[in-house]
């Protein structure tokens, strides 16, 4: 999943943290569907599986901040939905 990050993003912007700090926020399209490797969670949710997914990354601010997620979803329209549910409406996308 540490590669997640090098992933060309298929859409990208940036949210306000607190209103004022500037952040960056991406979307990238992979075609794995990582499952939590919890070896008690049933199968279907443990193990990894092929299928077309979009993962939301974000930066918050500091210096030192590494790439956080903000979920996963099975199309883009969720994924821009969800992104703006977990970092607020104040978020731009670029074209």
């Amino acid at each position: 999943m540490k590669d997640i990050d090098e992933q060309v993003a298929v859409k990208q912007g940036h949210w306000f943290y607190a209103g004022l700090t500037l952040c960056p926020v991406r979307i990238v399209h992979l075609h794995t569907r990582f499952g939590s490797q919890d070896p008690e969670d049933p199968p279907e949710l443990s193990a990894d599986s092929s299928a077309d997914c979009f993962y939301i990354r974000y930066l918050p601010p500091g210096p030192h901040a590494h790439w956080q997620s903000g979920g996963m979803a099975m199309s883009l329209r969720e994924a821009i939905f969800l992104a703006q549910r977990k970092l607020g409406p104040v978020l731009q996308w670029e074209d």
